[in-house]
């Protein structure tokens, strides 16, 4: 843990025992501890999002910075029904294979529906990234295209014997606390194989929803690259060009009036891309501490 986190948590961790009891410290799994007594201001940053044109970069990328998904099931014959799943598509927040795995109890009412018809729809929204910072959600709505949004549907099914270890470590990895799940009741873990995907519904600007192929998504990079030291519209990302925008003013030098000429959205919503031990990062206003 950096500094500042270990330190924060040393400042919450006398008033949360006295009001939450030792019983429930160590009935909460480290992970979720730590987000609370930070109040998320520890929490991994985004990875760098893909420009709204990216359409197969992008899903794969909302995809991946998701910690879950709302699944539609078709439940009792001739109803729906809707639930949360966590989710996870590689070994880690730094891997990415694209393809959705989840681990669900057969005590759920989605286990049993998927025990019958395993014909879903998977719904992810970038409203869930980042306190509804991320991209053109800040200030504004999901419903709002700039907003992304994304179904996959196809068939959600037992993951087969000779992926199983596979399934859990990259379930594991995401959500530590998953491990000591099975232990109370019996787990089993679902995945969304590229084979049984139908279709791509995805919305992130205005114009419509785009149908990108399994093959375009799984062969997308699941995040932007070469951005490093540029200004990019935390919007629609477009890189500002001195000379094709601004007649070859610096980006210091534009008034605040200036707007991206893409998706019109003001200055400030343009952040620069910074390098950090070689690698690009995603650059957003910090989350308060509340402890």
């Amino acid at each position: 843990l950096g500094g500042a986190c270990v330190q924060a948590l040393q400042v919450g961790s006398s008033s949360m025992r006295a009001t939450l009891g030792l019983r429930l410290l160590c009935a909460m799994g480290f992970r979720s501890l730590l987000a609370l007594a930070l109040g998320g201001a520890c929490v991994q940053g985004l990875h760098p999002r893909p420009e709204f044109g990216s359409h197969a970069s992008y899903a794969r990328w909302l995809v991946h910075e998701s910690d879950y998904v709302v699944i539609s099931t078709h439940h009792n014959g001739s109803d729906v029904f809707g639930n949360i799943m966590s989710i996870s598509d590689g070994n880690g927040y730094e891997d990415s294979t694209g393809v959705i795995y989840t681990y669900l109890p057969d005590l759920d009412a989605t286990f049993a529906d998927l025990m019958v018809d395993d014909r879903v729809a998977l719904t992810f929204s970038e409203m869930a990234l980042d306190g509804g910072r991320s991209g053109g959600c800040l200030n504004s709505t999901a419903e709002n295209p700039p907003c992304g949004r994304l179904t996959i549907s196809g068939r959600l099914t037992l993951v087969p014997a000779d992926h199983q270890a596979t399934s859990l470590r990259y379930l594991f990895a995401r959500h530590p606390e998953m491990a000591d799940w099975g232990k109370e009741h019996k787990f089993k873990a679902f995945w969304m194989a590229p084979e049984n995907v139908t279709d791509f519904f995805l919305i992130n600007f205005y114009g419509g929803a785009s149908h990108p192929t399994v093959k375009e998504y799984l062969a997308a990079p699941w995040q932007r690259s070469g951005t490093s030291g540029e200004f990019v519209c935390g919007v629609c990302g477009h890189i500002y060009d001195a000379a094709k925008d601004a007649q070859g003013r610096a980006f210091e030098a534009l008034p605040e009036s200036w707007a991206c000429p893409v998706c019109g959205s003001p200055k400030s919503s343009f952040k620069q891309q910074l390098r950090e031990d070689g690698t690009h990062v995603w650059v957003h206003e910090e989350m308060q501490m509340h402890i």
